[in-house]
């Protein structure tokens, strides 16, 4: 019989079929008793192939668009940009009882012509499309009715590093803030803004080693998760005495309060630039550029120094030493 073969050695039959790349098998004693077997687990396997195709196939966007973000958002990004998911899918509430693979181009340009002109829709069409090629990806739809759509979206200006002029005038204007211990602790990082555990920093530090670890927001892969950062003794002082001041704060309102600051004394920026700032000076202090783009959380040194290394003929090694005394690690 076709699918089945004696094992002489087993002293039995085996029934073996392939079916979408799976091999299943079966064993039994008489080549009936093992045909009979092995259509009963075909036919079981196909019928629930059948069910999980329907499934995926039955999804509305608003129960897509759940699973997705449970499964490639939510586990990766801080609690602030959490409560930033909750605010895109509400604005997709038009398309939320729509079936997924029913969704046209029609549906999503009509859709896109109702939202206000700002960076809220921008946002809304970057996940959707990331969304839908997922679903692609996963077979829930066959099409991407994003990919004959054409969108022009608005260029946004690159962040650069504080000047030397402007380290040395936050440095001097912010020390009597009470923010000043948290900007300067981002200047000696470069830590993403949402990548700072506020509330626990003190158990994120090896106080023997000198050393910082903290997530990588932008990993996906659970093994290279988190990030080391080597700090100077003065730099983990800097924490240490300040824990109440740290333990205030958190990204949004650091975020604001630094805002504000910087508007008041005519500084064009915000707690991004900060991490731009680090790049630039690690480079000017001669720190290898595996380090830097290692301690940033990048995959390669050629997207650190394409995108955050800026060029500042004013800066030196002596002038970053002097204007951050012994808080940079240069090793």
């Amino acid at each position: 019989m076709k699918n089945i073969t004696w094992r002489p050695k087993e002293k039995r039959y085996i029934g073996r079929k392939q079916v979408n790349g799976m091999t299943y098998t079966v064993y039994a004693k008489t080549q009936l008793a093992c045909m009979k077997k092995l259509n009963t687990l075909i036919k079981q396997v196909k019928e629930e192939n059948n069910t999980i195709v329907k499934q995926k196939h039955s999804f509305t966007f608003e129960e897509y668009w759940n699973k997705w973000y449970k499964e490639n958002k939510y586990p990766f990004i801080a609690d602030s940009t959490r409560d930033e998911f909750e605010i895109l899918k509400r604005k997709c509430k038009p398309l939320y009882n729509l079936k997924l693979n029913k969704i046209t181009k029609e549906n999503l340009l009509t859709f896109f012509e109702s939202l206000d002109k700002n960076r809220t829709k921008e946002k809304v069409i970057v996940q959707l499309k990331s969304l839908f090629t997922n679903a692609v990806k996963e077979s829930v739809i066959k099409n991407n009715p994003f990919n004959t759509i054409v969108f022009k979206l608005t260029k946004r200006t690159p962040k650069k590093a504080f000047s030397y002029e402007q380290q040395q005038k936050i440095l001097n204007e912010l020390r009597n803030e009470e923010i000043y211990p948290i900007i300067l602790f981002y200047l000696i990082t470069g830590l993403r803004k949402n990548e700072l555990d506020f509330k626990n920093i003190e158990n994120c530090i090896d106080k023997e080693k000198n050393l910082l670890t903290t997530i990588n927001l932008k990993s996906r892969n659970r093994e290279v998760r988190y990030k080391k950062i080597k700090l100077t003794k003065d730099a983990v002082n800097l924490v240490l005495c300040n824990l109440n001041i740290f333990h205030k704060y958190n990204e949004r309102s650091l975020s604001d309060a630094f805002s504000s600051f910087l508007k008041k004394n005519n500084i064009e920026g915000s707690l991004v630039n900060c991490r731009h700032t680090f790049a630039t000076n690690s480079f000017y202090l001669g720190k290898d550029s595996l380090i830097i783009s290692r301690e940033m959380g990048h995959t390669t040194s050629q997207i650190t120094k394409d995108n955050y290394i800026d060029v500042d003929y004013n800066l030196s090694k002596e002038k970053i030493l002097k204007l951050y005394n012994n808080l940079y690690n240069l090793s």
